[in-house]
């Protein structure tokens, strides 16, 4: 899904102009899962409370990693994609961004907390444009990160102890109003202005149902 241009530039990191809005369709993936989740205020909450009333880009990730293709290019993009919301009220009213630790054993909603935003507490829960969950334990993400095909993998020193870091591919999930993943973002295809343009193409497919 390529569009050309030769009177405007692709936006930096991409050598293309991603299609445009509306243009094109973004069929279901598969239903969006709930769960047991802490907020980052320490509330316990299921997933599905922050699920179907927004659009939504759901990222799992863990704080300590350092992969630069991995949780930072994550978070780094969905903080990208937030200040590109920032100016463009309409569309930032209809989207919420979820950060959710798949490490519940060091991420408590503490350090959830430390790692949002710093007006986090001030804004009522179901009104933060950008959610930061954890959970109880590893029992209670497990169940999350498998509906998701959101795979994990403890890594271990060549003592065969636990290093603290994991083995994953970063997936971000584009989830729609009715609960349906609608798209699914690895590293290569991970950008905030492709994010932007599919969140416009859903909104465009809600506005015009035919």
């Amino acid at each position: 899904m390529v569009h050309r241009s030769h009177d405007h530039p692709p936006p930096p990191g991409l050598e293309y102009l991603p299609t445009a809005p509306g243009t094109y369709q973004l069929p279901p993936i598969q239903a969006a899962a709930g769960g047991a989740v802490i907020d980052a205020d320490g509330t316990h909450r299921n997933l599905d409370d922050f699920l179907g009333d927004k659009l939504t880009l759901l990222s799992f990730v863990y704080t300590r990693c350092e992969d630069v293709e991995g949780c930072l290019l994550a978070t780094g993009v969905l903080q990208m994609i937030s200040r590109e919301l920032g100016s463009e009220p309409e569309l930032a009213d209809q989207v919420r961004l979820i950060t959710l630790s798949f490490d519940p054993e060091h991420d408590t909603p503490e350090v959830m907390r430390r790692y949002a935003a710093r007006e986090y507490q001030d804004t009522p829960w179901d009104l933060r444009p950008w959610v930061f969950l954890t959970t109880r334990s590893e029992e209670e993400i497990r169940p999350i990160l498998d509906a998701y095909g959101q795979y994990i993998v403890p890594e271990f020193d060549d003592q065969g102890n636990l290093t603290g870091d994991f083995t994953h591919v970063l997936k971000v999930y584009l989830i729609d109003r009715r609960r349906w993943v609608r798209n699914i973002y690895s590293t290569s295809f991970l950008h905030p202005a492709i994010a932007i343009n599919d969140l416009k193409t859903l909104v465009m497919e809600e506005d015009n149902p035919s």
